[in-house]
């Protein structure tokens, strides 16, 4: 019997963010902040500030590709080397957390199902 479950860690929700961010201008560099924060379903403060701290950290520069006069600016995202390192760092966590949690309700899973009396592996009825 499990007796020693332990919950698995509460999850970095900046981390995750972050890593989906990394994700998506991996994928679309020239996206923008307000398309980011609208399918990161985050402010675009947050969205603001997420970028602003990984361009300091350095995992991300921003390029201008538009200098016409009187236009807002466009830019376009690109993940340094430290960036692709970042990157997977930030997967590993969000992997091993997940990994954690599957365990610790698996467990949690087999506990009761033996307190319930019936066999571990066998699906709920409904």
């Amino acid at each position: 019997m499990n007796e020693h479950l332990t919950k698995p860690n509460q999850p970095s929700i900046e981390k995750e963010e972050a890593l989906f961010l990394l994700s998506e201008l991996d994928k679309t560099p020239q996206i923008t902040q307000r398309e980011i924060s609208l399918r990161l379903k985050i402010s675009l403060g947050k969205t603001n500030y997420l970028i602003n701290e990984l361009i300091k950290k350095g995992v991300l520069k921003v390029r201008n590709f538009s200098y016409r006069p009187g236009k807002m600016g466009k830019v376009r995202y690109i993940l340094t080397p430290s960036g692709f390192e970042e990157k997977l760092r930030l997967m590993s966590y969000f992997l091993k957390r997940k990994e954690d949690e599957y365990r610790y309700l698996k467990d949690e899973w087999e506990r009761l199902q033996k307190i319930k009396g019936e066999p571990a592996g066998e699906e709920a009825k409904v």
